[in-house]
């Protein structure tokens, strides 16, 4: 009854919100990165699994207005410092500087992907998600969100949005639900997007970069690139078999 009525209330508030359709968020991205330890004894990098910390940490950065959005990463300053060269090595490989540019009025989409040392632009609409909603119900940001997920060949991707931000945008290439994405778990990943920071605001077009540079693939052609790499660092042992394609 409680989701019902919840539900009734969000409704009703989508006219009254209509105009929160521009703004810029910033998302706390937090990696799992701490392995099996006892997978890793018996594979026979213990030591090496041992200094890698437990989570990692990114911040990153959506733009958008009632058509266009774009994603990119926020630079991370080094730290001269840093003790831990597992975890400077990890930041820089898990980090890479990706982008997104969506305009939906031109049904333009483009996606930059750093992979490897080389860049790629990937052109053209992702899949359709097929999200479906669970009824449940939490607050980030003030801002009352419902839950979504879906399932495809990647795993689990779950998804909590908010009504009260009419603009069907996220992070990455995750939109299509009736409201702004808060936050955004991509479960086989160990990763989780939250919006730390809200500004609503006029986002002039102008403002808004889409990626120009890299080697154009289709989304077919950059998995295939990913998954063939990924294989020949499992065999040969890179990053003690964690490595992750990042689609």
């Amino acid at each position: 009854m409680k989701s019902f009525v919840f539900t009734l209330l969000f409704c009703s508030t989508v006219f009254i919100y209509a105009q929160n359709n521009a703004g810029v968020v910033t998302y706390k991205e937090v990696i799992i990165t701490k392995p099996d330890l006892q997978k890793a004894e018996e594979q026979g990098w213990a030591e090496w699994a041992s200094m890698v910390p437990d989570s990692v940490v990114f911040y990153k950065k959506l733009l958008f207005n009632e058509s266009i959005s774009s994603y990119t990463n926020i630079p991370i300053e080094e730290n001269p410092d840093e003790q831990n060269m597992v975890k400077m090595m990890m930041r820089r490989y898990a980090n890479a500087n990706n982008e997104t540019f969506v305009n939906s009025l031109e049904e333009k989409y483009v996606e930059k992907k750093d992979f490897m040392g080389k860049t790629f632009l990937i052109k053209g609409k992702p899949a359709e998600k097929k999200w479906k909603m669970t009824g449940e119900i939490k607050s980030i940001l003030d801002f009352p969100c419902l839950k979504a997920t879906y399932e495809d060949s990647t795993g689990v991707i779950e998804a909590w949005f908010t009504t009260e931000i009419a603009a069907s945008t996220g992070p990455e290439n995750y939109g299509g639900l009736p409201g702004l994405i808060m936050q955004l778990t991509i479960v086989k990943e160990k990763r989780t997007l939250t919006a730390d920071e809200l500004s609503l605001k006029e986002v002039k077009s102008t403002e808004f970069k889409e990626p120009t540079e890299g080697k154009e693939v289709t989304r077919e052609e950059f998995y295939k690139i990913v998954r063939e790499k990924m294989q020949e660092m499992r065999q040969a042992g890179g990053f003690g078999g964690m490595g992750r394609g990042r689609h």
